[in-house]
């Protein structure tokens, strides 16, 4: 009998060592893979709020471009009315 008690002892502890292994691995899994997906979440919503920024910027930029333009052109046509005004006045202003 003592036998067959240390083999059904033996094989009972082995299980239990193997079910404790394999619970203990698969919370770590589960806990590493929620810990993973929560900083990809918290990073995404980073570069979100960059991007965001970063097109707010480039909106800016667009918009100084555009007033940079008309002034260009505003010059431009104040130019050209020179030009004219001193081609009038050589041709005829003398």
């Amino acid at each position: 009998m003592k036998i067959y008690d240390k083999t059904i002892y033996k094989q009972s502890e082995n299980i239990k060592t193997a079910i404790i292994t394999i619970t203990i691995f698969i919370l770590g899994f589960v806990t590493g893979f929620l810990v993973v997906n929560e900083q990809l979440k918290i990073e995404n919503t980073e570069l979100q709020k960059q991007n965001q920024e970063k097109q707010e910027h480039i909106v800016e930029l667009e918009k100084k471009v555009e007033e940079q333009q008309v002034k260009i052109n505003e010059q431009y046509v104040e130019l050209d009315s020179l030009r004219e005004s001193v081609y009038i006045y050589q041709m005829y202003g003398k």
